[in-house]
């Protein structure tokens, strides 16, 4: 029996195989092939009955040379097909496969097999035969698990592990032989052998650090390609906005990464999870109740194993749970450890997104709640509004120099240049000129624009000399007279309240400009009562004051009044049809002093830390 179930391996072996990849529409063994190998095993029985009479006396040499031929066929055949699928999903089974079978049957044939052929077997084949005991445990572990372990990973490990280990063994072994070779007392030379061994090995792990720094990256090339994937999902994730984006943002990058096909998100809630299976439900629905199951203890980076791909907790919100489900791998092969490791990083970097958003919508709720016990909005939100245009303007007013301006001055140029270095008609050329005055004109405007955008040099020259630069601008362009008077502002005058005067007195230039039709403007800026009085009074066409209402569809004179009460200021208006505007405002010089007296919480309970 033992005899006639060794031969039988080879057979059993291609039949296997050949059955398994039907599946996926292929065949590993030609029929020529398995007619082949079924004459020999049937050679090998009909060998075995004879055997019995005693009249075949090499029937184990005729038995080893079936079992060697066929395993060196299975070999060649398992190298041929992890060649050619090098590319696909069937990759990760020929190697395991192929490795199996080498460790399996490789020792046996090299050292017994082949050598029991000539009559000089290298080791016994008790020894020989125990290597094949590999064989099934790797295939044990496949079918009990329905996985296959990856293979690249494992090998990627031993091969460095292998390499790195080779030459601390060497020194060990060479030391242990100089000692042992010694003639001295044993405990003397044992208690040698074990310091040296101590020390060298205490200086090899410290070593080792460095090596994994410098040759683990390049050696297995998937931790380059994890780096880099973190480098890239932190850029993306600091432009997120909302859920949505990151959810988008993370499964591009599971999806760059991992072979896999399947990605969902799911908000999991351990006291409504389904208990009972349902035929017709999702993936989600069997992660969450698998998850239920397990009773295991969920945190922000958890990933768990489950029956059909695996549970990533990318972010948590009291009791429930933002949950990455990624479905099995496309090569059958589990989750390494490496890209465990990789998927919990990407889950802490998720999970801080996500706080950052619910702090937001917190934030949102609790403004819109002051708002409508209010009737009104706060002053500090008004500022942080206004704070926030001001950055937009800076960041639109620096693209427009960097971009737009900078392309339009080499355009100029180069048409400049083309006019001098050229013979052209005149006709042509004086529309060449009409297009360099264009240019020239659209400069002036993109320059001007970046000017009011940005007010140039506001900190540098202060308030008082930017004010007079922006009136000498603007009376060039306008149709009336400034007549402008201004002592020293306060030495503590803040950055915002410098700013929110320029923009007003702006604000009151362009309406001046639009609407009021005046040919005179007075102004007046002066310190008062502990603060800024700015008083500003033209000769237009005036308005009637029941027309001026409360509103963020534009920024006019309705802007004007919401920019001083955002630094907890006062405004008054005073005009009728046909007599002109007059506006009197002041402004605290430090207005945050002033939070407390429009009801907004002094112990920063609206602030997001």
């Amino acid at each position: 029996m033992l005899t006639a179930s060794f031969a039988g391996v080879p057979l059993t072996f291609l039949l296997f195989l050949d059955r398994y990849l039907q599946r996926f529409g292929k065949r590993f063994a030609s029929k020529a092939a398995l007619l082949l190998m079924q004459a020999g095993f049937i050679a090998q029985l009909a060998v075995q009955a004879i055997e019995m009479t005693g009249a075949v006396p090499f029937k184990s040499i005729f038995l080893m040379a079936y079992f060697v031929l066929g395993n060196a066929y299975i070999i060649y055949k398992l190298v041929r097909s992890y060649l050619a699928h090098r590319q696909d999903d069937l990759k990760s089974l020929f190697k395991l496969t192929l490795l199996g079978h080498l460790v399996g049957f490789l020792p046996f044939l090299l050292l017994f097999g082949v050598p029991l052929l000539f009559g000089v077997p290298i080791i016994p084949g008790q020894v020989a035969a125990a290597f094949l005991l590999g064989l099934p445990i790797v295939y044990l572990y496949m079918f009990t698990t329905q996985r296959l372990f990856d293979i690249d990973f494992f090998l990627s490990r031993f091969s460095y592990y292998t390499i790195i280990a080779f030459f601390p063994t060497l020194l060990i072994t060479g030391l242990a032989v100089v000692l042992t070779n010694h003639r001295q007392l044993a405990w003397v030379g044992w208690v040698q052998l074990f310091l040296v061994v101590y020390l060298l090995i205490t200086a090899f792990l410290f070593g080792k650090e460095f090596l994994d720094y410098r040759l683990r990256p390049k050696w297995n090339k998937d931790l380059n390609n994890f780096q880099g994937s973190l480098d890239r999902f932190s850029s993306r994730i600091s432009r997120v906005m909302k859920q949505a984006d990151l959810e988008r943002v993370l499964e591009q990058e599971v999806r760059s990464i991992l072979p896999v096909r399947e990605v969902a998100f799911f908000r999991y809630e351990p006291e409504s999870a389904p208990q009972a299976q349902d035929a017709a439900e999702t993936p989600q629905a069997i992660a969450a109740r698998e998850l239920a199951a397990s009773g295991r203890r969920l945190g922000v980076g958890a990933a768990v194993v489950l029956s059909t791909g695996l549970a990533v907790v990318i972010g948590q919100k009291r009791s429930s749970y933002q949950i990455l489900w990624i479905g099995d791998k496309t090569n059958r092969t589990k989750f390494n450890p490496d890209e465990l490791g990789w998927l919990k990083t990407l889950a802490n970097y998720s999970a801080i997104v996500f706080e950052n958003l619910h702090l937001i919508e917190n934030l949102i709720g609790d403004l819109e709640a002051e708002m409508s016990k209010r009737q009104g909005t706060p002053s500090w939100v008004l500022r942080m509004i206004f704070q926030l245009a001001e950055s937009e303007r800076r960041k639109l007013a620096s693209d427009l120099h960097d971009t737009a301006l900078q392309d339009q001055l080499v355009w100029y140029r180069k048409l400049e240049a083309a006019m001098l270095d050229h013979d052209m008609p005149p006709e042509m050329r004086g529309q060449l000129t009409d297009i360099r005055e264009g240019l020239l004109d659209v400069i002036h405007q993109i320059r001007e624009t970046c000017n009011e955008l940005r007010p140039p040099l506001l900190k540098e020259m202060g308030l008082v000399e930017s004010l007079r630069s922006l009136f000498e601008q603007q009376q060039i362009r306008a149709n009336y007279a400034i007549e402008f008077n201004a002592g020293e502002p306060p030495e503590s005058l803040g950055d915002e309240e410098t700013l929110t005067l320029f923009r007003i007195v702006q604000e009151l230039l362009v309406n001046a400009s639009k609407h009021a039709r005046a040919t005179l403007i007075r102004i007046e800026l002066r310190e008062d009562e502990g603060g800024v009085r700015l008083r500003y009074r033209d000769d237009g066409v005036g308005l009637a004051l029941e027309k001026l209402q409360d509103s963020y569809q534009h920024m006019g004179l309705s802007g004007i009044k919401e920019r001083v009460r955002s630094h907890a200021g006062r405004i008054r208006f005073l005009s009728e049809p046909g007599e002109g505007l007059e506006v009197d405002l002041w402004l605290p010089i430090d207005s945050a002093a002033h939070e407390g007296e429009d009801g907004i919480d002094e112990r920063d309970s609206n602030l997001a830390g």
